[in-house]
């Protein structure tokens, strides 16, 4: 797995979502798996790859403009800033995509791999990780846990400015437009969304190399210990990094089809440290809570292979489970990375191979194996 993720980086580097870089990257993944797949097959999709991001730029102007206009016509800063306000929930936080209309759609690539059983398939177990990275979170780099609480603060205000504005329709009181003063001196924090990104793309090394690695090695486990009952997948989903747009894509494309065959997601995401291997039970941004049943497969997994794990929350950002979940499809996700506080490497420069434990990948794929193993004995 270690070799895979070095290869990927020595050949193509960081992989920006869309770029030539990914493409290069997907179909030499692609030659990997036929090697062990019965049939691989290379899904180009089309997707406003830059909507998520570039999105903060408009609503930190926004943002600005209706400050001032609560000192002019609070009747259409109210409006303005709780449509802002509603947007950026809508849109950035939770990953609905809303404002997708105002930007182009470019191509980008997710790759599918299946091995076929021995006897008739009565299910579809898909092992899953995304191959792009993406541009570095610069004051998270510079700031380190400072920038990221300092983008959450950039968020709240977002969100919060939109209902001062709709309550001053109401609050005519003295103190309550003294709170504007609060909006005003916090204003230079959106920097950190405005500006968020520096010009190089991060190696992603471990987000997520890892979890499109322990995919591929999977296809070298079962393809040669094939499987009674249970077809495996093996994707590698595409800009996952520009708002799960590969895992979106082919969730929606394929649906009634992964229904008809019973499928069932298993989403591994930056696998990187043993000590933080951690079953996901949510994850708050995006409004997903996964089906506990789905969860008590997974842990089941980890005891039976004597690998310690965590269940939490997963409280910032989002994993391609969540457009499985979305759409209705069965799904876990595993991360390994720490998720109660900022890893430096996270979305940094630092996300090199060096990061990775091979522990981590050695543990996961053992949970992984026992899991599949597991599933094809009761279907």
């Amino acid at each position: 797995m270690i070799d895979y993720i070095q290869d990927i980086i020595a050949r193509f580097g960081g992989r920006y979502f869309g770029s030539q870089q990914e493409k290069d990257a997907q179909y030499y993944t692609a030659d990997v798996l036929k090697k062990y797949c019965d049939k691989v097959v290379v899904e180009e999709f089309q997707s406003p790859l830059e909507s998520h991001f570039q999105s903060l730029k408009i609503f930190c102007i926004v943002y600005i403009f209706v400050l001032v206009l609560l000192k002019f016509n609070i009747q259409f800063a109210a409006f303005l800033g709780i449509l802002n306000s509603i947007l950026f929930l809508g849109h950035f936080v939770t990953y609905r995509h809303w404002l997708d209309f105002l930007f182009k759609k470019v191509p980008s690539w997710n790759v599918i791999g299946d091995i076929e059983p021995t006897e008739t398939a009565t299910s579809t177990v898909i092992v899953a990780g995304h191959i792009d990275s993406v541009k570095e979170f610069k004051w998270w780099y510079k700031l380190k846990q400072t920038g990221a609480v300092l983008s959450v603060i950039a968020g709240v205000q977002i969100a919060l400015l939109g209902i001062y504005s709709l309550l001053s329709l109401f609050i005519t009181a003295t103190w309550f437009s003294y709170i504007w003063w609060l909006f005003l001196v916090a204003t230079p924090i959106l920097i950190v969304f405005f500006d968020m990104h520096g010009t190089d793309v991060v190696d992603g090394a471990s987000d997520n190399l890892t979890g499109v690695a322990m995919a591929v090695e999977m296809a070298k486990v079962f393809s040669s210990n094939r499987l009674t009952n249970t077809r495996l997948r093996l994707i590698s989903f595409g800009s996952e990094e520009a708002a799960l747009r590969g895992s979106h894509a082919y969730a929606q494309t394929h649906k009634q089809q992964l229904l008809a065959e019973n499928a069932f997601l298993f989403n591994l995401d930056s696998i990187k440290d043993i000590e933080h291997l951690t079953i996901a039970t949510s994850e708050t941004n995006t409004l997903v809570y996964y089906e506990k049943q789905y969860i008590k497969l997974v842990e089941d997994a980890f005891i039976a292979s004597n690998v310690p794990y965590k269940k939490l929350a997963l409280h910032v950002g989002a994993s391609d489970g969540t457009s499985f979940h979305i759409a209705g499809l069965p799904v876990a996700t595993v991360i390994g990375m720490d998720s109660e506080k900022l890893d430096p490497i996270y979305h940094t420069r630092l996300d090199k191979i060096e990061a990775i434990n091979p522990a981590a990948l050695s543990a996961m794929k053992k949970v992984l194996i026992k899991f599949i193993e597991t599933w094809d004995q009761k279907k």
